[in-house]
């Protein structure tokens, strides 16, 4: 019998403040260089490398680009839920809305609304510099749109922000977009990882770093998967449709079954989002994204063999305007 469990507690404040673990050079540029997912990082969203990093990603920008020219109507009126620097709303106008509201907390909103002015679009764009949830419309909206897709899908707020943008800002008869978004999670053997930021944490010169090791195994970490280092079939943990549901289940487990023999030394995440009938934005391993794919480590490898059995069970607590923490459990069990 194997038993693990592994508990990552995200901290989010209104300044996107992370509670979890970073490697990271900052520098009068402004870049930061991230290992760990999560970072510790006041205010991360002031970085633009972070930005650039979403904004020059082709299969990101191609895949919003043209599940907006699909669902914009001449005369909508968009609200864009965490603008960033605003690409999302310039793109809604190009394909023909009338208005868009653009909601950012951070202070990135500051760049969006300059590089409206830039491109002549200020007239068109109504910013907003607070939480979405705490926003007030002065008007309905034909079409709710945002990118809050995390590594996980949902450690950034995006099924508590649009829950609550369908309730308060939609027309009835509107359009949600994304329409859809799911994790996806796979039985993995990560060979560079788990080498390189967890098994590394032994003695120095005679001192005892073991303790790292543990601090190590509570990270999540960005790596670029092939489907050679899945040991399973991916399967769907958390599925939730913005147009037709107000909340998602937060418990889920499922059972593997191993298909070839190898060392099991963790979970591998993803998500597949549906931005329209025609467009689905996957940051799976035949993706090439900013996302990557997400590697949560165990404690302790396991030798597995063809057939083998693992159950996986996830549980996550959504962030609330009470309490804005994004907690996330997994334990693996198997004979």
């Amino acid at each position: 019998m194997i038993n693990f469990t592994v508990s990552i507690i995200f901290g989010l404040t209104t300044n996107f403040y992370y509670n979890i673990y970073i490697k990271f050079e900052k520098k009068n540029t402004k870049l930061i260089d991230p290992t760990e997912l999560f970072p510790e990082i006041p205010n991360i969203y002031d970085f633009p490398s972070v930005h650039a990093g979403m904004l020059y990603d082709n299969e990101r920008v191609e895949k919003y680009n043209k599940a907006i020219k699909e669902i914009i109507k001449p005369g909508d009126v968009v609200v864009d839920i965490g603008t960033g620097t605003g690409l999302l709303a310039f793109l809604c106008l190009k394909a023909g809305a009338k208005r868009v509201h653009a909601i950012e907390r951070s202070s990135a909103i500051d760049w969006a609304k300059q590089i409206a002015a830039k491109n002549g679009l200020s007239d068109k764009i109504i910013f907003h510099n607070k939480d979405s949830r705490e926003c007030d419309l002065p008007e309905k909206v034909n079409v709710v749109i945002s990118e809050l897709i995390g590594h996980i899908a949902f450690e950034e707020g995006m099924a508590e922000s649009l829950f609550d943008a369908k309730e308060r800002f939609l027309v009835e008869d509107g359009v949600m977009l994304p329409e859809r978004v799911e994790l996806k999670v796979a039985l993995v053997e990560e060979t560079e990882i788990y080498k390189e930021c967890v098994e590394c944490w032994q003695d120095i010169e005679g001192v005892d770093y073991s303790f790292m090791r543990e601090e190590a195994i509570k990270s999540f970490y960005l790596s670029d998967l092939s489907d050679y280092d899945l040991l399973s079939e991916p399967q769907s943990f958390f599925r939730t449709n913005f147009r037709n549901e107000q909340r998602m289940h937060l418990h889920n487990s499922h059972m593997f079954k191993i298909c070839r023999p190898g060392r099991l030394n963790g979970i591998a995440l993803w998500f597949e989002a549906c931005l329209s009938s025609n467009v689905i934005l996957s940051s799976g391993p035949l993706a090439q994204t900013h996302w990557k794919q997400c590697f949560a480590p165990i404690a302790t490898p396991i030798i597995v063999n063809m057939s083998d059995n693992i159950n996986v069970k996830i549980d996550l607590e959504l962030r609330t305007k009470e309490k804005d923490m994004f907690n996330f459990n997994f334990s693996i069990n198997g004979e």
